[in-house]
């Protein structure tokens, strides 16, 4: 008889072998959602000097997911998805710049006690979830870059220099700009929340906005108990993520809506810079990355004794507006 294949995703492994046990534990502990099963998970914490008893703790959590379809377990593989992408590479330094911002001295404290950056990921998303999102935020704005439908670039062309940060940001003004101009209906939030970029070896000091909205009205069939189908109605999420940076006056925003940058960075513009945009437009720059990719083709290198299937650039970066 074939052995059953093991639903349970690649990323809740490596969160269960990689993870402090208690951290690991109570991550996938989490449910979001009345339709998430309750996976039962055992509670009696091992010594977590006792190497044996840990290693047994991490072979029993995954026997306890392993009794669960796949499609059970996709909600706790999305968010262990999401935390190792914040302990990994540049989604290292996106929690940082945010958790240096957001947390106190005592949760700082708690947060620089973990014991490397996957713990601390974990750490933030179980007891600064809000921290985490922002983060997460910050992350995607910096890969989106790279995406022309989803980036947009503006000049400002201010006639005197504004010296601005974070705090300088009338957040309620802006969302009221935005959502008046996004024509939101009066029961549908829009939330902005700036913060501060220091400078980094490719980038100036920036100042990032992360803007929230509900989206239009949704709705998706659900099946229930009974064999009856019943309507669930929902208001999805939107978000804008606006990069300002002052020395370059530049703004570069993403979103999925060529109309919702637009209108950020218009409000932005007009809301924090003062700038007069019916005077003097944005001057819009549209990126279009899809030539570079031929000039990074790299020829297989002949070596003596070696044979190469390929070469490949695996990652690039790319400053625009400069």
């Amino acid at each position: 008889m074939a052995r059953k294949a093991n639903p349970i995703g690649p990323n809740i492994l490596a969160l269960i072998e990689d993870a402090r046990i208690d951290l690991a534990r109570a991550a996938l502990a989490v449910t979001e959602g009345e339709n998430e099963p309750d996976f039962a998970l055992p509670d009696d914490l091992p010594d977590p000097t006792d190497d044996d008893a840990v290693e047994a703790f991490r072979l029993e959590l995954i026997k306890t997911l392993s009794e669960f379809d796949q499609d059970e377990l996709r909600p706790a593989e999305q968010r262990s998805r999401r935390i190792r992408a914040l302990a990994d590479g540049k989604g290292v330094t996106s929690l940082t710049t945010i958790i240096e911002q957001q947390l106190d001295d005592a949760q700082s404290q708690e947060f620089n006690r973990q014991p490397d950056q996957i713990c601390r990921s974990v750490w933030t998303y179980l007891n600064a979830r809000e921290t985490f999102e922002d983060a997460e935020s910050f992350h995607f704005a910096r890969q989106f870059r790279d995406h022309g439908k989803l980036y947009d670039a503006f000049e400002v062309e201010l006639e005197n220099h504004v010296a601005l940060d974070a705090t300088a940001i009338d957040e309620a003004a802006l969302a009221a700009k935005i959502k008046a101009v996004l024509e939101l209906k009066p029961e549908i939030s829009c939330t902005v929340k700036a913060l501060d970029l220091p400078t980094t070896d490719t980038h100036p000091a920036s100042i990032m906005l992360i803007v929230r909205h509900g989206g239009p009205l949704s709705s998706v069939y659900d099946h229930r108990q009974d064999g009856r189908r019943g309507t669930i109605y929902y208001r999805p999420p939107n978000e804008a993520t606006l990069i300002y940076t002052p020395s370059l006056r530049q703004i570069e925003v993403c979103a999925d809506s060529p109309v919702v940058r637009q209108t950020v960075s218009d409000s932005f513009a007009e809301v924090a810079l003062g700038h007069d945009i019916s005077q003097k437009p944005l001057t819009w720059k549209r990126y279009n990355l899809s030539r570079f990719r031929t000039s990074l083709r790299l020829q297989a290198p002949e070596i003596d004794g070696y044979a190469f299937a390929f070469a490949r650039v695996v990652e690039a970066e790319i400053r625009l507006g400069i």
